[in-house]
């Protein structure tokens, strides 16, 4: 019997240390969290978003277009990845509504770009080619 309540004794702290570690870190994580996808919904928008975020915070930006291939799985995967790295702040916005639609066409489609501080910090065109 003793044997039993060592071992409740041993799960209630393992419990109480891994919520106090929670948080913990949740106190030190400052700055803003985000945790999903967001639509943009204009290229106006869209540059709002650039320009008015901390510069401090990472933006992943998908361009996209519905029937393009490799468009839906990436933004199935980008919806994963921003529940788990929740300080990046991950947006999607539609190539026609960006406001300059032909600067992406179908051919270049799906891109992500990435911004710091308001600045494009990296591109990647047509990441579908890249899909196994």
């Amino acid at each position: 019997e003793l044997i039993n309540g060592e071992k409740e004794d041993e799960t209630c702290l393992r419990k109480y240390r891994k919520r106090c570690m929670q948080d913990m870190h949740q106190r030190l994580s400052f700055g803003p969290k985000y945790g999903y996808l967001y639509e943009l919904q204009s290229g106006e928008q869209f540059l709002e978003t650039i320009e008015k975020e901390r510069k401090t915070i990472t933006i992943i930006v998908h361009i996209y277009e519905d029937g393009i291939k490799g468009c839906e799985f990436l933004n199935n995967s980008l919806a994963c990845l921003a529940a788990e790295y929740f300080m990046v702040r991950f947006c999607k916005i539609k190539a026609s509504n960006t406001g300059a639609g032909d600067r992406f066409p179908p051919d270049i489609l799906p891109t992500l770009l990435v911004y710091r501080g308001g600045e494009l910090v990296s591109n990647f065109i047509n990441v579908a080619e890249h899909f196994n």
